[in-house]
């Protein structure tokens, strides 16, 4: 099967009309067209459907995409090692990550791994769930919970994180410091919604949860400890000097010993890191700048 039929193919789907992956690919349509239809001749089954509304994919179709997006990522990876092996990775690391990760920890990641890996693009996309975009086009999956099927996927825990009720001194010198987790009622709580979590039920040490009333709900961390500091209420949420913000004022512990669990934080990826040069000196470069933050 010839790969640039099936890159073609994924264009159009993820486009969603041949103009926009005509646009995307920098190819004629009437190029594109003709390589889709030799997909079809070789498939011998239709892979379009075409109609005014734009494309969308055959039940057949939704079969050579799915297996297509695989038999790209072994051939990109191929590519690379290969490259790899006669002097640096190259080729493009595509990354997926939640939305809210803080930005000086992003930003020693990303100019780390471009000052050791100059000849690597990376395409950087935040989510609010990472395990739900796994069947896209992805090298590397930044996410928080179980790892992804491990069929499919190699996954190594980074950092162990806890979690815990936050608020400023300034909120709690105006408004007293809650004397157990029924007095929760009537503080200002603020909701952070991470993947397969509620964002109005706080985890108990002794098992069981406590429900809360958020005002304000949201997946961006960085946004909820900013309203935080400035007052905004009390937050449940990482307690971690990598989300720490020297602008800000600091947050403190509220309930420790009632309210709290772990969070596993994890990078996944499709190519085993024994495999993949790209993927390998990433993740490297990740856990060099986690390690330089201080220990809580």
């Amino acid at each position: 099967m010839d790969i640039e039929k099936l890159r073609v193919l994924l264009s159009v789907v993820e486009s969603g009309s041949i103009q926009g992956a005509s646009r995307s690919l920098g190819l004629p349509r009437s190029q594109l067209r003709r390589r889709i239809e030799g997909l079809e001749a070789e498939v011998g089954v239709p892979l379009l459907h075409r109609d005014a509304d734009g494309v969308r994919l055959t039940a057949a179709g939704c079969v050579v995409a799915e297996r297509g997006r695989s038999i790209l990522q072994g051939t990109e990876s191929l590519l690379s090692d290969a490259r790899a092996a006669a002097g640096e990775a190259t080729g493009v690391l595509r990354v997926f990550e939640p939305i809210g990760l803080p930005l000086s920890a992003r930003t020693r990641c990303l100019l780390a791994m471009r000052g050791a890996l100059p000849r690597l693009q990376f395409v950087v996309r935040q989510v609010e769930d990472p395990i739900a975009h796994l069947d896209e086009p992805c090298d590397l999956a930044l996410h928080d919970g179980p790892m992804p099927d491990r069929s499919a996927w190699f996954s190594r825990v980074v950092a162990r994180v806890p979690l815990c009720a936050l608020a400023s001194p300034g909120y709690l010198a105006s408004r007293g410091s809650p004397d157990g987790v029924a007095a929760l009622s009537r503080h200002e709580v603020l909701g952070w919604k991470r993947a397969r979590e509620r964002a109005d039920a706080w985890p108990l040490r002794g098992g069981g949860e406590v429900v809360v009333s958020p005002w304000f709900i949201s997946h961006d961390l960085v946004l909820l400890r900013a309203l935080a500091a400035e007052g905004g209420g009390i937050l449940f949420a990482p307690q971690t000097s990598l989300l720490d913000d020297p602008t800000a004022g600091p947050l403190v512990g509220v309930l420790e010993d009632e309210v709290g669990a772990e969070m596993l934080f994890r990078v996944s990826t499709r190519h085993h890191s024994n495999a993949d040069t790209r993927t390998r000196e990433a993740l490297e470069h990740i856990l060099r700048v986690l390690a330089d933050f201080p220990e809580e």
